[in-house]
């Protein structure tokens, strides 16, 4: 594969970065899935599967979809795109769960709309370009983006997407106990979908529907109100603060409760004295 000018950002069994293609040859083989929305113009030829060459071009907002192992040659104008890579694990976790029979087979393909596919490739470079990547809320744009796709290539009478059972009070209670006790740890979508025995897509529709917000919001919520304990109790750095509620850094901490409450953690406490 030759190189893309750009820098990715990994998580977990996903990365997303914003690549600029330079103009030439490309041969694309991934193990994982790749999924590109184009942000300008790309023209040129593409190598079909069936070893024919054919005009190719592709405009901004055009998603263009490559299954794991299969290959891509190129011969393109260059251009900028936001990549994001998936792996097998995410798709094949999901497919017994969503798709009827519990089989599917995934076929590249170029130059589709999707708005749900879209948002997901905007959001997910924002985070990434802003250093502050949230590890539910990766995981759960991961999750939605890999069930569009699925969507998006297989018969929606063969889908199944509402939950076999829902989070009973016991696995709720076992799941808000989990985050009070893990605020300070990188939570994961997958850790708490795993504590509630269901699959990461199912886990968040059934925990916004019992609680009234998603679950990186709810974590954020709550970690938010601990650096408030800390900030009236304690004289602790705003540093040592952030990390003891589950912030990256101050600086999280700053951007985070800014956004919620209006004003700084600095002003915030300043009004306590």
């Amino acid at each position: 594969m030759a190189a893309s000018e750009g820098r990715s950002r990994s998580r977990g069994p996903m990365s997303v970065g914003v690549f600029l293609r330079p103009p030439g040859e490309v041969v694309w083989r991934s193990d994982y899935h790749r999924i590109s929305y184009v942000l300008s113009d790309i023209s040129g030829k593409k190598q079909s599967d069936d070893g024919s060459v054919e005009d190719y071009r592709l405009r901004p907002g055009d998603i263009a979809f490559r299954p794991r192992n299969r290959k891509l040659w190129s011969d393109l104008s260059g251009g900028r795109f936001i990549q994001i890579l998936q792996s097998r694990e995410t798709y094949d976790n999901l497919v017994p769960e969503l798709v009827r029979g519990g089989t599917v087979h995934l076929e590249p393909q170029d130059a589709f709309s999707d708005p749900l596919i879209s948002q997901i490739a905007v959001t997910l470079a924002n985070e990434a370009d802003s250093g502050f990547v949230n590890g539910i809320l990766a995981d759960a744009l991961s999750t939605a983006l890999a069930v569009q796709v699925l969507r998006c290539f297989v018969d929606r009478s063969s889908l199944s997407l509402e939950p076999s059972n829902g989070l009973s009070r016991e696995r709720l209670k076992r799941v808000l106990d989990y985050i009070e006790a893990h605020l300070d740890d990188r939570l994961t979508l997958t850790d708490l979908a795993g504590i509630a025995c269901l699959s990461p897509y199912h886990f968040s529709r059934s925990f916004k529907q019992a609680v009234g917000v998603g679950p990186q919001r709810y974590v954020m919520r709550r970690r938010l109100e601990r650096a408030k304990t800390l900030m009236r109790t304690t004289n602790r750095p705003l540093a040592t603060i952030a990390q003891d509620a589950g912030f990256v850094d101050q600086s999280h901490l700053t951007s985070m409760f800014r956004r919620e409450t209006g004003v700084t953690p600095g002003r915030y406490r300043a009004a306590l004295a």
